[in-house]
């Protein structure tokens, strides 16, 4: 595929300029205890949502549902969209009788089945399961941040990606102060320690940058380093923090799993103060 080729699969949008949009998942519960159900909680949503049922959607794991802004919006419409999504989960919640839990890794007995997808069916079989074990455990929230076209993406997220650190810190809810003493707790890594495995990764990519997005001097960069690591057909298969995803945006993916609406209005205005700064 071409540099052109691979430049097409973004769709910027100029009308949809700095609007901001929000993915967020979390881990599904029947009778206390995270369980796959999400094909059975998914089908309620889509039968009962009024029109809405593209809000509403799956993830690998079989235990995870994900709930989405229902077009990309103005900052000051975010809250009341999510708590649109939030009331119709709500509604199946209490018709159905299954809770929800959002936290940023779940336990590691979490159930490893996976969504009855095509995709995730060839995904799976070719996965480890120690692998499949980290996918299935981890939840978030994902921030949107429409851009343009593709030279301003490009310039916005060459800068945005220095704020890496910051972000990742910002991210990581419950764990106030941990990031100051890194460096002793990833010395005690054999070590028994009371910190979550997420935080734990984001700690350690901090101290050794290996997951540090990098920077691109060009698409043509861009281009190159997506045919080395085999994600040029399929942006979706970066799983940088931050990104340029294929909807036209940069997205900021380090962000706990939580039912906080106002926490997840701060991270996303956060993210588009970022940039528009630039």
């Amino acid at each position: 595929m071409s540099v052109t080729e691979f430049m097409r699969m973004f769709a910027f949008d100029p009308a949809k300029s700095y609007l901001v949009g929000v993915e967020r998942e979390c881990f599904l519960t029947e009778h206390g205890r995270i369980s796959p159900i999400a094909s059975k909680v998914l089908s309620h949503l889509n039968a009962n949502s009024n029109g809405r049922s593209h809000c509403f959607g799956y993830e690998l794991s079989a235990c995870q549902l994900e709930d989405r802004v229902e077009r990309p919006c103005e900052l000051g419409e975010l809250r009341s969209m999510l708590e649109m999504n939030e009331q119709d989960i709500q509604r199946a919640e209490r018709e159905l009788g299954f809770g929800r839990i959002h936290c940023g890794i779940a336990p590691e007995d979490v159930p490893l089945d996976h969504y009855p997808d095509p995709r995730y069916d060839k995904i799976v079989a070719a996965m480890p399961k120690e692998v499949l074990r980290a996918a299935c455990r981890v939840a978030g929230i994902h921030v949107h941040v429409g851009m343009p076209d593709h030279d301003t993406a490009l310039r916005v997220y060459n800068q945005v990606v220095d704020h890496f650190p910051m972000l990742c810190r910002v991210g990581c809810i419950g764990f106030d102060g941990r990031l100051d003493q890194y460096q002793v707790v990833v010395e005690s890594l054999g070590k028994k320690v009371l910190y979550s495995e997420r935080v734990m990764l984001f700690m350690k990519h901090l101290v050794n940058g290996a997951h540090h997005p990098p920077s691109y001097k060009n698409w043509g960069d861009f281009h190159d380093r997506a045919v080395t690591e085999g994600f040029v057909n399929d942006p979706r298969r970066l799983w940088d923090f931050v990104r340029i995803s294929k909807h036209g945006t940069i997205e900021f993916r380090m962000f706990d799993s939580t039912d906080n609406l106002r926490q997840i209005w701060f991270w996303a205005a956060l993210c588009l103060d970022l940039c528009r700064a630039y």
